[in-house]
């Protein structure tokens, strides 16, 4: 097997943080949201023509973060105006979604995409923001994936079926119109930054998406801990697919643009999952890992230190990368630098996919093209020729050690 290269339908308008923390709602953002989501759809739409894979959409809305409330109405858009390629999400936050109406969207995709659609990726969902727009209590939001995993194992393998959970009860009904593939189940893919989360899709035996928050190396070993609980469950072990911040430049001096960007989705990310407040965490089922790591990570940090972390100003002037993205996840740089970078992840997580997310923070546009481009022509080629192959490291513990 050969590693397949897909682009990400990256929206955002990161400039207007500032306008929405000083809660300004009687100013315009500078740019309008929709133009940087028609430069988003224009980016992704050359994936096809340039030779790579596959497309994927995230969900975020509600913020200046992501901006894409639907991904699977996205994708619809690419299942129309291509041909081949394969597509992708990244996540759909269950949560969000009733699993009846989910399921039948998924199965229309899968439809109109000639089943296409080959990575169903899901997650739990983070933001606080988010959940209280719908009106979702995040507290919920475990056990709305538990039941969501069986309603969807259900409407996938079974011509009638009826569900009685928690928070669920439906009737009984079928999946109409049914989907064109019979292995919808099979394609799910799990986002987690948490060990519990982790567990527990790879329990129902859901194989596992890299989000890009963990070095490479902790990736591993999570990919490792799968492959392990999927043993003792009976399943054979998997490989990941793989999510990297890209930008793809001509020089190496062309790409030190880049730590500028990194350094804004950071603080992206920051203010729109709410990681500089341990406060949005505390007391909330569920999310005992996120208030347990951030309160260790800023009780002790005055507002400057806080403010040092979350910008990555060493105090001396100089600006680096923040850490909440480990470089390991990063594909920056020249052509070179890139493949050999690719290489050396692969072995490291025995992914078989990767999705570049381009741009990211407040890279302009026209510069994620430009990326997109080289990338295809310079990249592309050599990175197809990689053997996505599943290496030790990744396999059960119990195989390992033998």
């Amino acid at each position: 097997m050969k590693l397949k290269v897909n682009v990400g339908l990256v929206c955002g308008n990161s400039d207007d943080w500032e306008r929405v923390q000083a809660k300004d709602w009687n100013t315009p953002p500078k740019t309008p949201d929709w133009q940087l989501v028609q430069s988003a759809f224009a980016n992704a739409r050359l994936a096809e023509s340039l030779g790579y894979d596959g497309v994927w959409a995230a969900e975020h809305f509600g913020t200046p973060y992501g901006q894409s409330p639907n991904p699977l109405q996205a994708l619809a858009y690419f299942a129309g105006c291509t041909e081949h390629i394969s597509l992708g999400t990244m996540l759909v936050i269950v949560p969000w979604w009733n699993p009846v109406r989910l399921a039948h969207q998924i199965a229309f995709l899968d439809i109109m995409s000639n089943g296409r659609y080959t990575t169903i990726g899901l997650g739990r969902g983070v933001a606080k923001s988010e959940f209280d727009s719908l009106g979702v209590p995040r507290e919920e939001s475990t056990q709305r994936l538990i039941e969501t995993l069986d309603i969807l194992e259900l409407a996938f393998t079974q011509s009638r079926f009826s569900y009685d959970g928690e928070i669920f009860k439906i009737p009984e009904t079928s999946l109409r119109p049914a989907p064109v593939s019979t292995d919808l189940f099979d394609r799910l893919y799990g986002g987690s930054a948490t060990g519990p989360t982790l567990e527990l899709i790879s329990r129902r035996g859901l194989k596992p998406l890299l989000i890009g928050n963990k070095p490479l190396a902790e990736a591993a070993k999570d990919v490792q801990k799968v492959n392990t609980i999927r043993q003792e469950m009976g399943f054979a072990p998997c490989q990941p697919r793989n999510l990297m911040f890209t930008y793809c430049a001509p020089t190496r001096d062309a790409a030190k643009e880049a730590v500028d960007w990194l350094n804004r989705a950071n603080i992206d990310v920051m203010n729109a999952y709410g990681l500089n407040d341990p406060a949005n965490f505390q007391g909330v089922k569920g999310y005992e890992t996120y208030a347990a790591r951030l309160g260790n990570a800023t009780a002790t940090a005055s507002p400057e230190e806080l403010r040092r972390r979350l910008t990555g100003n060493d105090g001396a002037g100089e600006k680096k990368a923040m850490p909440a993205y480990d470089q390991s996840n990063f594909l920056i740089g020249t052509p070179d630098q890139l493949i050999e970078r690719i290489d050396q992840a692969q072995k490291a997580s025995s992914f078989t996919e990767i999705t570049l997310i381009t741009p990211f923070g407040n890279m302009p546009y026209d510069k994620a093209r430009a990326s997109i481009e080289l990338f295809a022509k310079e990249v592309l080629p050599a990175a197809h020729e990689i053997d996505a192959d599943l290496h030790e490291a990744a396999l059960p513990e119990s195989e390992v050690a033998a």
